[in-house]
């Protein structure tokens, strides 16, 4: 069998402890831990000693009887119906020393007997948990024996007909057995029916029960003392406590005890964040749907700010789009329109109502003038316009129905009150605007690209350099051929000239508007296209930012338990190599 070592997972789970984030339920969680590693201290320390096996029972099943016939001799006190165990006592071979273990032996009574059934393991005799002479005695009993079955191994668990069904006994099975194997043992064969059917019926919810024996502790001393033949239910008891469970056996034991507390403590562990995960979740479900709303709002106004006020970014488009065309009759067209465009955006810059359209305009030029910056060497600082276009009422508003949410899931409401949420949506706010500045400067290098393919400009060209040719060829054959072959013929006087220019400008007109409204419809379908992804836009993760991380910390803690648990159950699964006559806790 290979074992994973018991410190790998030790190690695992104390970083895990220390890991946890600001969350009530993961405090439960880091003291759970804590608790298991303490308790396992002691185990590891034990690793190669002796098996200790305990022998737990309610009041006269014989546990005193059953340990003496054990070890073929009168070692302790025994008794009929009355508690006779007032303490735990621990019997061992004269040549182990107890205090070595690191165990605390005040008020345990030690027995040491030079016999051969003690070489390989100790016995530890429990007062009775289901004690009734007083309550007083009661509850020293109890507070003995809780203090020293975590150090066992083994459990040794007997009852009778009249006893099987004690919830005392049970319940104190229940508290220590996720850290032991588990024999059960009915005694008092000589008078009793045998009800092992009955108790594997009660028990096997929670517990694989292995083989129940069937003993009479009383007739087993006397067949050992009078050396007569042992019953065959004794003899396979006594052969697998104190043969079959040797030294390697008592190390394997140990390490399965180990990973059934350690899978135990996951389990604790991932009930109490089962327990309350719902309302983790129902806090990050709040948190996407508060950004998605924010989102759609923000997206919608800034679009409608956009193409109301598109002539700015028309004027922009129109530049690039000129700049990359070369030099043309048409180009020189443009540029002169774009030049006028310039004056009438800076006219229109001044008449910016909102702060998202001063924002976006400063933004946009501040990435163009990065571009420049890159491609001509400028050192020139860029800076960014800071923006605030959250509706301050409604973000107060969706920051206290969080500071509910996080109150229900426990977690901390600092990161999400009304006045650190006013801060995030600062950088949430700038980090939107530069996104869309960012896409804009997509959407006018693909408009320009798109507009100034060798077919538009061969258009464009032709058609308005067809006019110009024509108004200036016109003159040109008045003056040199018409005014030659015939003296009569009058020059085109400056009327000619005023007509000529108003056609001209009006041809051009024309084009330029047939030009800037194919920009422009091109512009509005490339905003509405882009504004429906706006709301999912990954600069929205800055608002209710805090928060979340909170969620993510708790998300990831819980997955290093899960990695834990399932590391924990393959490696737990080993333990049903063991010897199929022992129990354990399911």
């Amino acid at each position: 069998m290979i074992w994973t070592q018991p410190e790998t997972i030790s190690n695992r789970f104390r970083n895990w402890a220390q890991s946890a984030p600001n969350w009530e339920t993961a405090e439960f969680c880091r003291e759970r831990t804590f608790r298991f590693l303490h308790r396992i201290t002691s185990l590891r320390q034990r690793l190669a000693m002796p098996l200790i096996v305990a022998m737990l029972g309610g009041t006269g099943t014989g546990k005193s009887t059953l340990l003496n016939a054990l070890l073929n001799e009168h070692v302790v006190q025994e008794g009929k119906e009355r508690p006779t165990t007032a303490q735990p006592i621990l019997v061992c071979h004269s040549t182990v020393d107890p205090e070595l273990w690191g165990i605390d032996l005040s008020g345990i009574q030690i027995v040491k007997r030079d016999l051969a059934a003690l070489e390989q393991m100790v016995i530890l005799d429990c007062p009775d948990p289901d004690t009734t002479e007083n309550d007083h005695l009661r509850e020293t009993n109890l507070a003995r024996l809780r203090a020293v079955l975590p150090l066992c191994d083994v459990l040794l668990v007997t009852a009778t007909q009249q006893k099987y069904r004690s919830h005392r006994v049970l319940d104190e099975l229940a508290t220590v057995a996720p850290g032991a194997r588990l024999v059960f043992v009915q005694t008092h064969a000589d008078r009793d029916t045998d009800i092992r059917d009955d108790w594997n019926e009660l028990l096997k919810q929670n517990y694989e029960t292995g083989r129940i024996f069937f003993i009479d502790s009383v007739a087993a001393l006397k067949s050992q003392q009078n050396q007569t033949v042992l019953s065959k239910e004794f003899a396979d008891l006594q052969q697998l406590l104190t043969v079959d469970l040797n030294e390697e056996a008592a190390i394997r034991i140990r390490q399965a005890n180990f990973f059934g507390l350690a899978v135990e403590t996951a389990n604790d562990c991932r009930a109490e964040i089962i327990e309350h995960w719902a309302a983790v979740g129902k806090l990050r479900d709040r948190i996407s749907e508060e950004r998605r709303l924010f989102g759609e709002r923000l997206s919608a106004k800034t679009r409608n700010e956009l193409i109301r006020d598109r002539r700015l970014w028309e004027s922009r488009l129109l530049g690039r789009v000129a700049s990359q065309w070369g030099y043309s009759p048409f180009s020189i067209l443009l540029r002169i329109y774009q030049g006028c465009g310039a004056i009438v955006s800076g006219v229109l810059l001044t008449r910016v109502r909102s702060m998202p359209q001063l924002a976006l305009w400063g933004v946009f030029e501040g990435v163009r003038s990065f571009r420049n910056w890159k491609n001509t060497g400028n050192h020139q600082k860029t800076t960014t316009i800071p923006i605030t276009n959250w509706e301050e009422d409604r973000l107060r508003e969706s920051a206290l129905v969080l500071v509910g949410f996080a109150t229900d899931a426990h977690i901390p409401t600092e990161s999400c009150t009304p006045d650190f949420t006013l801060n995030e949506s600062k950088q949430a706010g700038e980090a939107f605007i530069n996104s869309i500045a960012d896409e804009l400067e997509t959407i006018c290098d693909r408009l320009a690209i798109r507009n100034n393919r060798w077919w538009v400009r061969v258009v464009y060209e032709l058609l308005f350099g067809g006019m110009l040719f024509f108004l200036l060829l016109r003159p040109a054959k008045n003056f040199f051929i018409d005014t030659l072959l015939d003296q009569n013929a009058k020059f085109y006087g400056a009327d000619f000239y005023i007509i000529s220019m108003f056609w001209l400008m009006a041809w051009g007109i024309l084009l330029l508007g047939f030009f800037t409204f194919t920009l422009r419809r091109g512009l509005d379908r490339e905003i509405s296209e882009m504004s429906a992804q706006w709301e999912r836009l990954p600069a929205l993760d800055h608002l209710f930012e805090a928060v979340e991380k909170a969620t993510n910390r708790i998300i990831t803690y819980r997955d290093e338990l899960e990695t834990i648990h399932q590391r924990l159950e393959r490696i737990n699964q080993q333990a049903e190599k063991l010897d199929r006559r022992l129990g354990r806790k399911k």
